[in-house]
């Protein structure tokens, strides 16, 4: 296992400060910071100014504008400021909630979960997001769940209908947190009383959980956490950053074996990102610190006896910064054993701006490097595959509004066709999120102005 040599880095900046000439743009949605447009200038909806084109510069006909009215009005959302003014402002609804997850069950069962007023609900829908369940509150005592772009509740369903539920539970202003579990057995209508997972005990950092269900069963809970910043401290020593740990259940979340640690000096805020490798083992890719403060990813394959292999660098962007990105990768298995397609975002003097690569574990080094979008505010990718086909969906910035834009590769990542817009908002909005089921590939998003919206990629 190779060693990371690491110097000193501090804590995110304050918001809006430029990062390697990037600006952090800082809103809310149901109470959080997202990325919106409206501090960078507003303009007309597109489908305002394609009304405009239409009586004042161009003679287009009805159908060639259809699109463009349609871009903003997805028929399945509903926007919260609508639904709390019919149905009240203790309303709780997935159109409403902090930063939604979704996943589907092995029937094709929509399930998903959200926070609302300190509490983790879950909701289901059987006509692919239309319409959904009166959601089921998981915690009974209510507690500071986080839900943001990159640190939200997490939701699997396993064959047998047992649902499983990760999040971080906020302790205190300072960066601290635990890392809760939760599942019900009885088909999402009850749910057991959280667990703390991270087993050191302290108040200090263990947030940004990602949990992951193999075919096999074993059930993966990773995340970041500070218990070895804090014992350098104690030292006298310093400690760049944070670290990476995770843990195994093989009964579906009744038992969990002792935290691991998988490698010493992450990134502390940005989104780990897991994918199977084989029956048993998940890959992860995270954000580390590499040198002089380059805050690049590293990749492992993680097992469920606690051995940790396979780690390597997995990107070289050469991104000196003194700061949390909170910009966490995406990484999904590629069509050859041992090969991960990945994309992630830097701010690096190699590359700089979202990029793809179809990374391989033999020969640790990634290939087909295509840079996605380098615009200014672009970010979040998100990958897919289904039916021999990459979907790779992200968040761009025009300079007045933020489109969600998708690309699709057909040969397994060597190209890729050209991106497409295909919802956008001018108002504060999360990371767009791919889900996957045996039917096709969906697209997960929430925004103030279209609520939460599920729209399937795969037949478009």
């Amino acid at each position: 296992m190779p060693t990371f040599h690491l110097i000193s880095d501090r804590l995110r900046p304050l918001p809006g400060r430029p990062l390697n000439g990037r600006a952090l743009h800082g809103h809310s949605l149901h109470g959080r910071p997202l990325h919106s447009p409206r501090l960078q200038g507003r303009r007309l909806p597109e489908c305002l100014n394609a009304i405009r084109l239409f009586f004042f510069k161009a003679p287009l006909t009805l159908v060639a504008l259809l699109p463009a009215l349609l871009l903003s009005a997805p028929a399945q959302a509903m926007n919260c400021e609508a639904l709390r003014a019919t149905h009240g402002e203790d309303t709780v609804s997935i159109h409403c909630g902090g930063a939604p997850s979704a996943t589907f069950d092995h029937n094709n069962q929509l399930w998903a979960a959200f926070v609302s007023k300190k509490h983790v609900y879950v909701t289901q829908s059987a006509d692919k997001g239309i319409n959904f369940s009166t959601p089921v509150r998981v915690n009974s005592v209510p507690e500071d769940a986080e839900f943001n772009g990159e640190n939200r509740p997490k939701i699997v369903v396993a064959d047998n209908g047992t649902v499983l539920l990760s999040w971080t539970n906020k302790t205190s202003n300072r960066f601290t947190g635990e890392i809760r579990f939760s599942r019900s057995t009885d088909g999402g209508h009850t749910f057991e009383s959280p667990r703390t997972i991270n087993d050191d005990g302290l108040e200090t950092g263990h947030r940004f959980d990602s949990l992951h269900l193999t075919p096999s069963g074993k059930l993966y809970l990773t995340w970041i956490d500070k218990r070895d910043m804090e014992a350098s401290l104690a030292r006298g020593d310093n400690y760049p950053g944070a670290a990476i740990y995770y843990t195994v259940s093989d009964d579906l979340g009744a038992n969990f074996i002792p935290n691991v640690r998988v490698a010493h000096n992450s990134c502390e805020c940005c989104r780990i990102a897991v994918a199977p490798h084989g029956e048993d083992k998940v890959a992860i890719l995270w954000r580390q610190i590499f040198g002089d403060q380059i805050r690049d990813h590293a990749i492992a394959v993680l097992s469920a006896d606690g051995s940790v292999s396979d780690m390597s660098r997995a990107t070289v962007d050469d991104w000196h910064i003194e700061a949390c990105p909170h910009h966490g990768p995406t990484m999904v298995p590629a069509g050859t054993d041992g090969q991960y397609h990945m994309s992630w975002f830097s701010a690096g003097t190699i590359h700089s701006g979202i990029h793809y690569a179809r990374y391989d574990l033999a020969t640790t080094a990634p290939s087909d490097i295509i840079k996605v979008d380098g615009t200014p505010g672009a970010g979040h990718p998100s990958l897919a595959t289904f039916n021999d086909t990459i979907y790779l969906v992200w968040k761009g910035f025009d300079g007045m509004s933020t489109p969600v834009q998708l690309m699709l590769s057909h040969d397994d990542g060597r190209s890729w066709s050209t991106p497409r817009t295909i919802l956008s908002t001018d108002q504060a909005s999360d990371h767009p999120l791919l889900i996957t089921s045996s039917q096709g590939v969906f697209l997960s998003w929430a925004s103030e102005e279209h609520g939460y919206v599920f729209r399937e990629l795969s037949n478009d």
